[in-house]
């Protein structure tokens, strides 16, 4: 499912990914504002150079996790790729 770059002034845009960048204007790894409009970071997903996510982004926390407590996910599941992607190749966070 290809989604759009969206603003945090238009949280209508949804699924959509947005851009962050340092204090020095590095590019970092977008977050996912998911189809529900919760904002999900993507640490554990591969960002190729050409937008395309894997693993498939699931916005679900297992049962016992802290995250469940408050909010388990909406349960929206889909392979993303980030149109008009220019930051560069940002592979998994190490746990």
């Amino acid at each position: 499912m290809k989604i759009p770059q969206g603003s945090y002034d238009l949280p209508d845009v949804k699924p959509a990914w947005l851009p962050l960048q340092n204090s020095t204007g590095q590019t970092l790894k977008p977050i996912i504002r998911c189809a529900c409009g919760s904002l999900v970071g993507i640490g554990l997903h591969h960002v190729h150079a050409d937008g395309m996510v894997t693993a498939s982004f699931y916005h679900w926390w297992p049962p016992e996790s802290e995250q469940a407590k408050a909010h388990q996910g909406c349960g929206f599941h889909e392979m993303l790729e980030l149109e008009g992607w220019t930051g560069g190749d940002f592979p998994p966070e190490p746990r």
